[in-house]
């Protein structure tokens, strides 16, 4: 029974409310901002300047600043189901508006 009992309290924990404020919490919009600069510099070849990736980039960059929010997250407090993990996805794009890759 104790182990249905900590089930059902995960369960009722899987909150993308709760995941995305102590994402804001640990990601202000300024660090998040640097991530996603020092992230875009690492799709870009050498050669080329920075715009070339607002050309050519598919949102990658973007991709691994929010993987990388919500595994802090799933590492801290709990793993996330694939329902709302993709729930927490939204709210970060909703929050975080510059990480919505225009393309």
């Amino acid at each position: 029974m104790k182990y249905l009992k900590k089930y059902n309290e995960n369960q009722e924990q899987q909150d993308p409310e709760f995941a995305i404020v102590k994402i804001k919490e640990r990601y202000p919009e300024d660090m998040a901002q640097k991530m996603l600069e020092e992230e875009i510099k690492q799709w870009i070849p050498d050669e080329e300047e920075i715009n070339f990736y607002s050309t050519s980039g598919n949102g990658e960059a973007e991709d691994v600043i929010i993987n990388q929010m919500i595994e802090w997250f799933n590492k801290k407090y709990y793993s996330l189901s694939d329902d709302n993990f993709e729930k927490t996805k939204q709210l970060i794009l909703k929050d975080y508006q510059f990480l919505n890759f225009k393309y």
